[in-house]
């Protein structure tokens, strides 16, 4: 279970320096989610939301819990599209949406972390 972990890890480190592109400031993967505030937060939700509806900045603050603010001031959302968590819908004249992106290798990694850490902590327990 521990190598699933594992695993996880490093293939959210690939997609977030190889595929996403590393930031000056960030000299981990968890450096750079780290530089988000609120990035574990909102992608904790992420894997709990619905795939087939949108949502609005809003709308995902508040699903996360995360003042929207935060979000904007450190580009959190902007982040998870370039990674591969989300996908952004813009129109003119319209509100921008984002819905989850189930199918990337991003969110299969995330959520294979989520179940082997969910996992290993119930037999650890």
């Amino acid at each position: 279970m521990h190598q699933t972990v594992l695993i996880s890890l490093l293939v959210i480190y690939r997609l977030m320096f190889e595929e996403g592109g590393q930031r000056a400031d960030s000299d981990t993967g968890w450096a750079h989610v780290a530089n988000h505030d609120k990035a574990a937060t909102v992608i904790d939700t992420i894997l709990r939301l619905d795939v087939d509806k949108t949502y609005t900045k809003t709308a995902l603050s508040e699903e996360a819990g995360v003042p929207l603010k935060t979000l904007y001031l450190d580009g959190t959302l902007e982040e998870l599209v370039t990674v591969g968590l989300l996908e952004k819908h813009e129109a003119e004249g319209e509100e921008t949406l984002f819905s989850v992106d189930d199918g990337s290798a991003a969110f299969e990694a995330a959520k294979a972390f989520d179940t082997a850490a969910a996992t290993s902590s119930d037999v650890d327990s």
